[in-house]
């Protein structure tokens, strides 16, 4: 059976390229330029690996991938854009992508990933075998979406690259102290680690309260381990909360709240805890602490406009 890949792409020299690419390898190529269309193509076709651009006319990459994991659509997605940012990379991966390339990149190196991801396809499939030696692939035995109300916090550390790029050795032992605080408080406010991408972190909880508790707890404990370190030692924080509705499935969670989490972080006070107003909503009678409001916030690639507030410290 021919191995069928799908290419949603509106650069036409990056089609043209890409596609050549493709069928010297003896794949099957569907090209799409519009987001819509090529949701619409892989839901019909059901390729063995979408390659997917984010910025697209219609619906950008990001809403194109969450959308063919909301409808269980399980085969490999990479994704491939000019954008170098950590926190475009750390979405995409979030909302369900399984690689992501930075252009320009080394079609050799593409093309590797494309076949790594296709033997993984390979192997997952030929794990689970019927009793009457019918294969099935392994993702429908663990595919199992469900919906749920969760409360997220993500994580990461304020200028991160530019230490990494000052001095990696002290980079690298800055984050083994910053994981430290962070997994360990997590642990005692029963919060669920979903993730974990270089310096950044993404965690749930069911509760409002207990995440905002548990984000306020590792500010403090910063502080305190700020007020002994050297200043090239210190360690300052971002932390972004958002109350909403995510899909879960091989605990991943994917979703408009897992987004909103990220964009809200990307844009909170250093060494503070900012959330959005349901999180606030759910909070404002039950603490101790003072929480004011910072505006009306307009944030890359979320449709509305998010109220956001934030811990006084």
């Amino acid at each position: 059976m021919e191995t069928k890949i799908l290419l949603i792409e509106d650069d036409p020299a990056i089609q043209t390229g890409i596609k050549e690419m493709l069928e010297l390898e003896s794949y099957s190529t569907i090209v799409c330029s519009d987001g819509k269309e090529g949701l619409e193509t892989a839901l019909k076709e059901n390729p063995d690996l979408v390659l997917l651009d984010i910025s697209l006319p219609s619906m950008n990459g990001f809403d194109v991938c969450r959308n063919l994991r909301e409808k269980s659509f399980r085969n490999p997605v990479i994704m491939l854009t000019s954008r170098g940012e950590q926190i475009d990379k750390i979405l995409g991966l979030e909302l369900g992508a399984n690689d992501y390339v930075t252009k320009p990149f080394d079609s050799r190196e593409l093309l590797a990933r494309i076949h790594s991801h296709l033997r993984n396809k390979t192997i997952a499939a030929e794990k689970t075998v019927t009793a009457g030696d019918k294969v099935k692939e392994s993702h429908s035995e663990s595919g199992n979406s469900t919906r749920k109300l969760l409360v997220i916090m993500f994580t990461d550390i304020k200028d991160y690259s530019k230490k990494m790029g000052a001095d990696e050795k002290l980079a690298v032992k800055l984050l083994d102290i910053h994981n430290e605080i962070v997994k360990d408080t997590v642990v005692i406010f029963g919060g669920k680690i979903r993730e974990v991408i270089g310096d950044a972190f993404v965690v749930s909880f069911d509760s409002a309260l207990v995440c905002v508790e548990c984000a306020c707890e590792i500010q403090k404990k910063f502080r305190l381990y700020n007020e002994t370190a050297a200043e090239e030692n210190m360690i300052e924080i971002r932390i972004g909360i958002h109350l909403g509705d995510v899909i879960e499935y091989d605990n991943m969670i994917i979703g408009d709240a897992v987004n909103i989490a990220a964009r809200i972080q990307e844009n909170a006070v250093p060494g503070g805890v900012t959330m959005s107003e349901s999180v606030y909503s759910a909070i404002k009678n039950k603490v101790q602490f003072n929480i004011i409001f910072t505006g009306e916030k307009n944030l890359k690639n979320i449709k509305e406009p998010v109220n956001i507030y934030v811990v006084e410290s």
